[in-house]
């Protein structure tokens, strides 16, 4: 029974020890130059971050400043909110007739010619030559592209 008391001992000695000799002192570095570190990328990656965060906020607050004008001005946000739905199908529309214009201009056989009039503005075009010549008028002057067809 001594034996195995002793060998008892023994193992829990060894057991304790071999902890203890695992054991390493720990190290903290700074990193910031404010706190007496030397790690200047970490101090410009903290500054970006601040810098981003800032204009985030004064974006949101003008978004805010815009919404608030656009409301008091229509009266309630449901108009303001309706008010852009109108204007992004505008857009819409305007770009689709835009580019069915500009395709049948460019796709003109050789030999055709037309004019085009949206308001003050007048589009002329004659494909000629070899030549598509466009001729776009308006109240401030006139504007002449002559683009080669290879035809």
């Amino acid at each position: 029974m001594p034996s195995i008391k002793l060998s008892l001992w023994v193992a829990c000695t060894v057991g304790l020890m071999s902890n203890q000799a695992c054991a390493t002192d720990l190290y903290y570095n700074l990193m910031s130059p404010n706190f007496g570190g030397t790690n200047a990328v970490a101090l410009s990656m903290a500054q970006q971050e601040n810098s981003l965060k800032t204009a985030h906020a004064a974006a949101v607050a003008a978004a805010a400043a815009r919404a608030a004008s656009v409301t008091s001005s229509t009266g309630t946000a449901a108009n303001a909110q309706n008010q852009a739905f109108i204007n992004a199908i505008i857009s819409q529309l305007t770009g689709l007739v835009a580019y069915r214009v500009a395709t049948g201009i460019a796709n003109a056989p050789p030999g055709a010619t037309g004019t085009v009039q949206s308001g003050d503005t007048t589009i002329t075009y004659i494909n000629n030559a070899g030549a598509l010549s466009v001729t776009l008028t308006s109240p401030s002057g006139s504007t002449t592209l002559t683009v080669p067809t290879g035809g």
